[in-house]
């Protein structure tokens, strides 16, 4: 697993990285160096660290103004992000944590709370068990690349809609993350009433990936886990499913395809 997580990681991060809104990435590295001393990051699901490449790109400096706590629950992403962490000259520590239970989550001393790709894949209650001990703890939360539904192709193809239509649905199966639900494309939007209601100021940004040639391997990857995923529901009939397959693989080297995200930056009220 930890092989596939790391090949389908390194596969997204450089439409990730073209994705991040920059205005969101400014005001939270902001928020960073207003901080009394070392601020303390903790990056939740940190996956082999490009959130804090991203950090370091955004502002090479922000490394000495740093502690990073990176989290996963996976040894070998944990490991790649300490070497990526060493090599960027940053300071970390790497912590080992199953973020199923919000309460295991070493928050203490905190100044923000970042996340990449995450909050589709969470329940309602980890949600407001988070949020609940963000706003004890006094800390912001910079939680990027949380699908919010839409995807577009072209060429188009007749299937499409019907296709994205499934996919979203099967994303609102529970991924572990909280009990019930996942929030799949919903996810944003949950997250900002939640912390708007304890009082934080919060910021929403659109961060689609635009996926074109140079993206090829991601856009193949990318349908056919939506392929996949509608498959497992049985709203298409196999063939037609499979042609919508063939004919989107077909297209990747010299067609497009937007898939929108949302970036949200909450600060402490």
């Amino acid at each position: 697993m930890s092989g596939f997580a790391e090949t389908w990681l390194a596969l997204r991060e450089p439409a990730d990285q073209r994705a991040r809104d920059p205005g969101l990435m400014r005001r939270a590295l902001e928020w960073v160096r207003d901080a009394q001393g070392t601020a303390t990051l903790v990056d939740l699901g940190c996956g082999a660290g490009a959130t804090l490449a991203a950090f370091d790109e955004a502002s090479p400096a922000n490394a000495q103004v740093c502690h990073w706590r990176l989290i996963d629950d996976d040894p070998a992403l944990l490991g790649a992000a300490m070497e990526r962490a060493s090599g960027l000259g940053a300071k970390a520590e790497p912590c080992r944590v199953d973020l199923s239970d919000v309460a295991d989550i070493p928050l203490d001393g905190a100044r923000l709370v970042t996340a990449s790709a995450l909050f589709d894949l969470a329940s309602r209650d980890f949600v407001a068990a988070l949020v609940d001990r963000l706003a004890k703890e006094g800390t912001a939360l910079y939680a990027v690349l949380n699908y919010d539904g839409s995807t577009t192709f072209s060429p188009a193809h007749s299937l499409d809609g019907i296709v994205v239509a499934g996919f979203n649905r099967h994303q609102l199966r529970p991924k572990g993350l909280g009990s019930g639900a996942s929030l799949g494309p919903a996810a944003a939007r949950a997250l900002a009433e939640a912390l708007q209601a304890r009082g934080y100021d919060v910021m929403l940004a659109d961060s689609p990936w635009q996926l074109e040639g140079r993206d090829r391997e991601l856009a193949i990857a990318h349908i056919e886990g939506v392929a996949a995923a509608v498959a497992e529901l049985g709203v298409l009939d196999a063939a037609e499913l499979d042609d919508w397959r063939k004919m989107r693989i077909a297209n990747c080297a010299d067609g497009r395809a937007t898939v929108g995200h949302l970036d949200l930056l909450a600060i402490p009220g």
